[in-house]
């Protein structure tokens, strides 16, 4: 998925940025071909451009992460802008001048924009991003950190009933009663179930080399 993104980005940048500004859009984004946090940005962003107007994105900077979920700010040759992204997909999240969205500010930790702004400032000064984050301690899948819970649908996320591999394992048939899930709502009840058992953080030592696979009948409990 992140090469087919790769691919489509020389004729997103085509169409979507100045001609005179193409060189540079396409050697930043080869500077980052094998990062798919900044590759599903600049795809999100040229796909859909935020002013839909021709822009280039010029610089990344990391602000925030939490459970494999990161919060970029992304400046261009015009203005500045949030966006939200994980191994999957990125999204657009807004702008400096319009402030984050509450729901947004809660999920990393912040009470409100004041909160979010005096940790920042005005983002001058900041370290461009780099993926040197990623070390033997983060899920080299969804990129959360050791001691949190996983992206769900993660598949280094351990089953909390059985112990095994959470997206493979038929445990999350049998909490639902059902024999496959086809439906967001299954999700959503699925995730709420995981919680009420107790999900499993990300352990380094014993998921990262290499995570068990689905316990057998045994080894459930309920």
């Amino acid at each position: 998925m992140i090469a087919e993104k790769f691919a489509e980005l020389d004729l997103l940048i085509e169409y979507g940025v100045p001609q005179k500004e193409q060189k540079q859009a396409r050697e930043l984004a080869h500077t980052f071909g094998h990062d798919p946090l900044a590759i599903n940005i600049f795809h999100s962003f040229y796909s859909s451009l935020p002013e839909a107007v021709e822009d280039c994105i010029t610089g990344l900077v990391l602000l925030e992460r939490h459970q494999g979920q990161m919060l970029f700010l992304v400046t261009t040759s015009r203005s500045s802008y949030f966006y939200l992204a994980n191994h999957d997909h990125a999204e657009y999240g807004g702008s400096p001048r319009e402030g984050l969205r509450e729901d947004i500010l809660h999920f990393y930790g912040f009470a409100a924009q004041k909160s979010f702004e005096k940790k920042h400032g005005d983002f001058t000064g900041l370290a461009p991003y780099a993926p040197d984050f990623i070390t033997s301690k983060v899920c080299p899948v969804c990129y959360c950190l050791e001691g949190e819970l996983h992206e769900f649908g993660c598949p280094l996320e351990v089953c909390p009933w059985c112990e095994g591999q959470l997206i493979s394992c038929p445990c999350r048939f049998r909490q639902l009663g059902v024999n496959e899930i086809s439906t967001e709502a299954q999700l959503a009840r699925l995730q709420e179930l995981a919680h009420k058992k107790g999900r499993i953080v990300f352990d380094a030592a014993s998921q990262r080399p290499a995570y068990p696979t689905a316990g057998d009948e045994s080894t459930e409990t309920q």
